[in-house]
């Protein structure tokens, strides 16, 4: 079996989970040490929550697994080593490429109901392409499908076509 594990957050987020767990870890020990002058530390439900938020952050992870007759590809996603999602994506028959399409899209959002936002961003669906059809694998940032664009092409020796853009690998 060959795998290619990866965060799920973004790595100014896994920083952001990591420097939550610091905050617990301060508020809990100004919490457990300090004197009845410090009220705003008396709550303990802050520092949990701050732990709890920081682990998943740092701890979320998933992984692309290639079986060893390279039939199928097993997504999972796993929170501190136990897996939460297990799903099986066949790899069809006489398959020669991988397809990146770029998405652009478009949501909007209300902060507190009050001040509308709208926002763009740019998402990237990878596909299993052969004579008999295409098979979706995955959606993904623009670094991370090269990724595992590069990840195929090592263990499967499948050419990665970006549509739209002069690029492959």
């Amino acid at each position: 079996m060959k795998k290619y594990t990866y965060n799920l957050f973004p790595k100014p987020l896994v920083i952001t989970g990591y420097v939550l767990i610091l905050l617990a870890l301060a508020m809990a020990f100004l919490y457990l040490f300090s004197i009845n002058g410090f009220n705003h530390f008396n709550n303990p439900a802050a520092p949990f929550a701050f732990f709890i938020i920081g682990l998943i952050m740092v701890s979320f992870k998933s992984k692309l697994i290639i079986d060893d007759k390279s039939e199928f590809v097993i997504k999972e996603s796993d929170l501190l080593n136990m897996t939460l999602s297990r799903e099986k994506i066949k790899i069809p028959r006489n398959c020669d490429r991988i397809i990146v399409k770029e998405n652009n899209k478009k949501g909007t959002g209300y902060y507190r109901f009050v001040l509308p936002v709208s926002y763009v961003f740019k998402s990237y669906d990878m596909f299993f392409c052969s004579e008999s059809g295409v098979i979706r694998l995955i959606n993904t940032d623009y670094k991370r499908a090269m990724k595992i664009a590069e990840f195929f092409n090592s263990c499967l020796k499948l050419e990665c076509i970006f549509e739209g853009q002069n690029h492959q690998l």
